[in-house]
């Protein structure tokens, strides 16, 4: 049986990780004039966290949450103002259509596709989330 603390140490290096891992994206970001804080990715990781354990899901690493804030900084419709509200709200979106799908369609297209909405939408996420769940039922009646 492993100890509670092993497990605890385990876990707190795991978090070490994704927050470096998501720390890390400020070296491209701040090109574009975007970065995030120490609170700002501690906020992605309890809303990543959140969102998945409503979703019933597990994931082992941060690697979603990357994809995303890459897609999202690259954005012409993304400002310094909602940064962080649009990382927090593309990962709950991502989560939701991964469910909705049961799963059946790979995170990658799933990150394409809303990286392409964002920017049919021009970064509006009321858009974004109403186009992601109209794809979702679409797909659940095989018109995908």
């Amino acid at each position: 049986m492993i100890s509670p603390i092993i497990l605890s140490s385990m876990h707190q290096g795991l978090k070490e990780i994704e927050r470096n891992e998501l720390l890390e994206t400020n070296e491209e970001s701040k090109e574009y004039g975007l970065t995030l804080s120490e609170s700002d990715v501690k906020d992605i990781i309890t809303s990543r966290n959140y969102t998945l354990k409503g979703y019933g899901r597990i994931e082992l690493d941060i690697k979603t949450t990357k994809q995303l804030i890459e897609n999202i900084y690259k954005s012409q419709f993304t400002n310094i103002n909602d940064y962080l509200e649009t990382i927090n709200d593309m990962q709950e979106i991502f989560y939701y259509l991964k469910n909705e799908t049961d799963d059946k369609i790979c995170d990658d297209e799933i990150i394409e596709l809303l990286d392409e909405l964002y920017e049919k939408f021009s970064g509006n996420l009321d858009n974004v989330r109403g186009e992601a769940d109209e794809f979702a039922k679409a797909f659940k009646f095989g018109k995908v």
